[in-house]
């Protein structure tokens, strides 16, 4: 009998499942597979998710979660701060994200001066709504008010919030005239929002938020993202927590208790627990848990979200001696100014640290390049992902001219079979049927049976990598506020 049963793969599920357990509440994480978030081969490791790490700034929510879970800094010393955060590649442009705000303003007024006024404008706006939904992510993480009080505290920001979109949308109006500047807000919002742009309205809350992670800080781990989901699997068994992986949900009964069958090879076992969390992600939820009638309201919430783009990467590993001396750790590449960056049209890069054993040979480096698809990778045939993988190589050589013959790794079938693989553990791109006030979200946690709750990255797709950790913290919050009022 556990107090908490998590299902899901995803960071979000982890996160949820590590909260709960670090409150002495028995739980239960069942995760249907033993993929690693890492991939490697050749001497080689890339992340499978390679997008940038935000929030673990000061104060900020990643290190807050770590800090609460009692995960000393000097565990995670790996992670770096990048300066800059991201490098923009266009044809006849090089934008630097840099994490100074003046450094970054000079750097783009240095490509487009004639929009200065504009661009300095424009950030200020950006800056005043990040700095409001920031608060609020430190305050009340779930975003929207749960109470009175609550609610007339979120109106005192409203008046602000409207001004600066109305600046915002004045702003666009002006710098739409120049692509190339456009194409640069797009390619930066399309990497760090995992909510999808909304061409008739480019500058939400959300993108506004988006356009400031590089000013809060854009973070890599020099020994890759597993070191950090490591940290929290050991925090969650460390406090009681029981990991149960490879195994397969059968059947979900959902009552006053919740009984899950579960098959762990060999054996058939039913699992008992008090509250269910299960994640947005994991391939039968709609199948065992939402095609029941009690569901059919959430079902219909969950719809009016949909995974509009699907990633696809492919890895490599390359000589250090084609490696330009500036390039980042993380870079955009966009192929055609003059087209929207998500028409198959952004190619973002993530290279290793120089001299990481950890990811490379030495003298070599693993580098990651990601197309965002309109088709899921697991519909795709294989030589229609080939020939996907041709136009990331040639976007490639165009801003590495000497990389064909400085490839020392490439193995094109083995990238299709983890792009496949792991889709259940990557951000999607989230289109939304209908925006909410905030552009952040749409889905609350909660579902319409009182001991079922949801987590993952689309419930606040908006937020980024961000809204993975805050939608588990969120999950588990309601779950230990349950407990509390059941004893009392």
């Amino acid at each position: 009998m556990y107090d908490t049963i998590v299902i899901g793969n995803d960071l979000s599920s982890l996160v949820a499942a590590a909260v709960i357990s670090h409150h002495g509440k028995k739980t239960a994480l069942l995760s249907e597979s033993d993929v690693k978030h890492v991939y490697s081969d050749f001497g080689y490791t890339f992340n499978i998710d390679p997008l940038p790490l935000t929030g673990f700034g000061p104060a900020q929510i990643c290190s807050r979660l770590l800090e609460d879970l009692g995960i000393p800094v000097a565990e995670y010393s790996g992670l770096q701060l990048l300066n800059p955060g991201l490098q923009i590649i266009l044809s006849d442009h090089r934008v630097d994200c840099f994490h100074r705000r003046e450094e970054l303003l000079n750097d783009m007024e240095r490509e487009f001066p004639d929009q200065r006024d504009e661009i300095r404008k424009l950030y200020s706006s950006v800056l005043k709504i990040s700095n409001l939904v920031e608060q609020r992510i430190t305050e009340k993480p779930y975003i929207y008010p749960t109470n009175i009080n609550e609610f007339f505290s979120l109106l005192k920001g409203i008046p602000v919030i409207l001004k600066e979109r109305y600046s915002l949308s004045r702003r666009f109006k002006s710098i739409a005239k120049n692509s190339s500047l456009t194409r640069v807000f797009e390619a930066e919002r399309a990497i760090l929002s995992n909510s999808s742009n909304n061409r008739n309205s480019p500058f939400t809350i959300s993108s506004s938020y988006a356009l400031s992670l590089p000013l809060r800080g854009l973070y890599h781990h020099v020994g890759g993202n597993e070191v950090l989901m490591g940290l929290l699997k050991s925090a969650f068994e460390a406090s009681g927590g029981h990991l149960i992986k490879n195994c397969s949900v059968m059947r979900i009964n959902v009552g006053k208790e919740i009984d899950v069958d579960v098959s762990i090879p060999d054996t058939l076992s039913q699992i008992r627990g008090r509250y269910l969390i299960a994640s947005t992600k994991w391939e039968k939820l709609r199948l065992l848990l939402l095609s029941g009638r009690k569901f059919r309201r959430m079902e219909r919430r969950l719809k009016l979200v949909r995974s509009a783009y699907y990633p696809f990467t492919l890895h490599m590993g390359i000589l250090e001696r084609c490696i330009p001396e500036k390039m980042a750790t993380y870079v955009a590449i966009v192929i055609d100014q003059d087209r929207p960056v998500m028409d198959d049209n952004l190619v973002f890069v993530e290279i290793s640290a120089r001299d990481c054993k950890e990811r490379a040979p030495a003298g070599k480096r693993a580098l990651s390049a990601t197309i965002f698809l309109k088709e899921s990778p697991l519909v795709l045939t294989n030589d229609e992902l080939k020939e996907v993988s041709q136009v990331v190589f040639c976007a490639l050589e165009k801003f590495l001219p000497f990389l064909r013959e400085n490839l020392d790794f490439l193995n094109i079938g083995m990238s299709i079979e983890f792009s496949r693989k792991c889709q259940e553990l990557v951000n999607h791109k989230y289109a939304m049927q209908s925006d909410s006030f905030f552009g952040i979200s749409s889905i609350s946690n909660k579902t319409p049976i009182r001991n079922v709750f949801m987590t993952g990255g689309m419930l606040l797709a908006g937020l980024g990598f961000q809204g993975e950790i805050v939608s588990g913290i969120n999950a588990a919050k309601l779950v230990i506020s349950k407990e509390r009022d059941r004893h009392g």
